[in-house]
């Protein structure tokens, strides 16, 4: 009414002479007044004129997803956070990719975000994209399904689905000339496959899911989607189990074996959950028993199309390394040989093909590769690391024949064998030595050549525990191939008893060599190198054992044979003189075993030379016996002057230089000035922290003589009343 009314005022303006109105209305009726009116009233009947019945156009609205998001779903708030904040802008096209081991929750995350977020968009639409084909098909029925409900607007949709050629170029018209629409590619194989169709839009949010870590250099953002937390996994399983809680234990001890992993969690749960009598110790055990049955088994009733489980997860992403470079699937295979921990890179060889191998399946997120750090000056070369998820490494492992398992096996022992550092006793090997430790023990027979390798790393840096209980198991090992009187089994049972001793019990030792030595008299003959070398331990151990006159005898005695056999400036014969000194000195004689000690000195620099570690050692010892002789400054300075050879022959961590370290700062306070003594130990705990582990005995050692001197400095006093220190250290260096 309003619009008719402009309308008529308009036109009046304009006929006012014809029609003879008089002049007081005409200056009522201003020219170009009449013209506006006349403009607005013609837009208002063009737009308020419609089809009798006609009611106001909806707002346009499509949303088409795979299905509801899951109920349980927990441990994902940071990474929603994350893709909020992220397509927060506006300015073009905002992209962002989650990436993903398989079954880590990609697709999960990209669903919760878009239904949580559904009315904020005029459209959401989700395409499968595993391939090219895939994703111009999605297209195609999105602008199908954008035509009819355009059509839908207008009327009833009657007209004909549109050709597939014209599908597509709809759907790019309709979301370049829009903004609030949110595309969902999931599980998108080629990083590129994407960029024809996304390259011509200007405005809008897309998310893509995707096992592919790599590639994603020409959009918005990335976002890599670790395993939940320990707690995480363990609310995720009890929620979906119903869990009492007297299987809280277990819950978290599945939830372990599971890597943490939501579609594997998920699975179990709902296996547990869905099965008659099903407990979560009872999946464990199968899980245990029959793991390939379990990574494929899916709760009952669920039908074959629903069937969303880890083992066929995977074989997606098998099936596309096999078709792209069946090298890769070998490499695959054999790391799932090693066990599922970090591997260093040399492991696997040095060739350009199995670099390329590692790199695609990193793409893949089916590894991890860790770049090393910086080497420290004159350290040996540091080597990439690779990790593989514990569940993929045991479904790749349960997928592979026993034939198939046997041969990749005895291959990774080779690559492994080839791989360990020549010396385990030097100090720069031992990291490489502790990464490659439990592949040693998964890969590596208890006899081999590379177990006995990591063994000696073992006993070198002061795990003697572990050293004892692999040594145990090579000894077995040998027993059970050799029998117990082959020579090789012989010394495997020497040095199960001398790992014994070194891990503590030094009267189990002294018997375990005293049993020995008839069987090998027996065997080689007294006069034997190896008889001469268990009378040496026997004689060792009985000492260790708490009878040092008896230990004294014993290498008394055992001296002459070796001279005779060995000549008297064998190191074996020079190591029988350093014992005797040692031993002499315990008994009650320091006098004498200092008097030995400076004769043996002698020889032994001219022999073997003034650095080699038994020269040294008998160093330490002499420096110790000066001290118990009251001239504790002369041991001091000897010790410092040892500390120097130390470091720079043996490295400054290794056990030896801090236990030189340790007498140091011992004798600097017993020379009076405790505060010294006090901050030499306190300089020289975290050092054995780090070195030898918070648990170790010369740890705990250094912390209680910390605590002595420190009272000491407070004090005032400068005598160390309890020996145990000088007792214990002396044993390790004797050993």
């Amino acid at each position: 009414m309003l619009a008719a009314g402009l309308l008529t005022l308009g036109l009046a303006g304009f006929l006012a002479d014809a029609l003879g109105l008089p002049d007081d209305v005409l200056a009522l009726l201003d020219q170009r007044a009449s013209v506006i009116s006349m403009v607005v009233g013609l837009i208002g009947l063009i737009v308020q004129v419609r089809p009798p019945g006609r009611a106001p156009e909806p707002p346009l609205r499509v949303v088409q997803l795979p299905r509801p998001p899951a109920r349980h779903f927990v441990g994902r708030d940071h990474a929603l956070r994350q893709l909020m904040a992220a397509l927060q802008g506006e300015a073009g096209v905002m992209t962002l990719a989650i990436c993903g081991l398989g079954g880590i929750g990609k697709s999960e995350l990209a669903l919760q975000y878009a239904h949580a977020h559904r009315d904020d968009y005029e459209l959401i639409w989700w395409i499968a994209a595993e391939n090219t084909s895939q994703v111009r098909s999605g297209l195609v029925e999105l602008g199908r399904a954008l035509a009819a409900a355009c059509r839908g607007l207008d009327g009833p949709a009657s007209l004909a689905p549109l050709a597939e050629q014209d599908a597509l170029a709809y759907t790019l018209a309709w979301l370049t000339g829009r903004r609030r629409w949110l595309l969902v590619f999931d599980n998108v194989e080629d990083p590129h496959a994407l960029d024809p169709h996304l390259g011509r839009l200007e405005k809008g949010h897309v998310l893509i899911t995707s096992r592919r870590a790599t590639g994603w250099d020409t959009i918005s953002g990335q976002i890599p989607l670790p395993e939940l937390s320990p707690q995480e996994a363990v609310a995720l399983l009890a929620d979906r189990i119903g869990s009492p809680n007297s299987e809280t234990a277990h819950l978290e001890s599945l939830a372990d074996e599971l890597g943490f992993l939501p579609l594997a969690l998920v699975q179990a749960g709902g296996y547990i959950a869905e099965t008659p009598g099903m407990t979560v110790a009872g999946y464990r055990r199968l899980l245990a028993a029959v793991p390939g049955r379990m990574h494929a088994a899916a709760p009952p009733g669920q039908s074959e199309a629903d069937r969303h489980v880890i083992a066929r997860v995977w074989q997606v992403t098998w099936h596309a390394l096999a078709a792209r470079d069946p090298l890769t699937v070998e490499l695959l295979g054999l790391l799932a040989c090693y066990a599922p921990a970090d591997l260093p890179m040399n492991a696997l060889g040095t060739s350009v093909e199995v670099a390329e191998s590692v790199a695609l399946l990193a793409s893949y997120s089916m590894i991890t590769v860790t770049r090393p750090e910086r080497a420290r000056p004159g350290g040996p070369p540091e080597h990439s690391l690779i990790g593989m998820h514990r569940l993929v490494h045991a479904v790749i492992r349960a997928e592979l024949t026993d034939e198939h398992r046997h041969t990749l096996r005895e291959r990774a022992a080779w690559l492994l064998t080839a791989g360990l550092p020549a010396d385990p006793e030097n100090i720069d090997s031992w990291p490489l030595y502790a990464r490659f430790l439990p592949h040693v023990r998964t890969v590596l027979a208890p006899d081999s050549a590379g177990t006995l390798q990591a063994i000696r790393y073992l006993a070198a840096s002061g795990d003697l525990r572990t050293a004892h209980a692999w040594q145990r198991d090579r000894h077995a090992a040998l027993h059970a191939a050799l029998g117990p009187k082959h020579p090789g089994t012989l010394a495997a049972r020497h040095d199960l008893a001398r790992y014994r001793g070194r891990a503590g019990d030094a009267g189990a030792a002294r018997d375990e060599f005293a049993a020995l030595l008839p069987l090998q008299e027996r065997i080689h003959g007294p006069d034997h190198p190896r008889v001469l070398a268990t009378r040496h331990a026997l004689a060792l151990w009985t000492g260790q054992a708490g009878d040092p006159a008896a230990a004294r005898d014993g290498a008394a005695a055992l001296l002459p044979i070796r001279e005779r056999v060995l000549g008297a400036e064998h190191p074996d014969t020079l190591g029988t003189r350093h014992d005797l000194a040692y031993w002499t000195g315990q008994a009650g004689d320091p006098e004498a075993a200092r008097d030995q000690f400076l004769a043996l000195l002698l020889i032994s620099e001219r022999v073997l030379g003034p650095e080699h570690p038994q020269t040294l050692g008998s160093r330490h010892v002499l420096a110790v016996l000066l001290g118990r002789l009251g001239d504790a400054p002369a041991a001091r300075e000897q010790f410092l002057a040892l500390i120097r050879v130390r470091e720079r022959v043996q490295g400054p961590d290794h056990p030896v230089t801090l236990n030189a370290r340790h007498e140091l700062a011992r004798w600097t306070g017993e020379a009076g000035d405790a505060a010294s003594a006090r901050d030499q130990f306190a300089a020289l705990l975290p050092v054995r922290q780090r070195v030898q582990g918070p648990d170790h005995p010369d740890t705990l050692i250094a912390c209680e003589a910390l605590a002595y001197w420190d009272r000491q400095a407070t004090l005032g006093a400068s005598t160390l009343t309890d020996r145990v220190p000088f007792r214990r250290q002396h044993r390790r260096k004797k050993e």
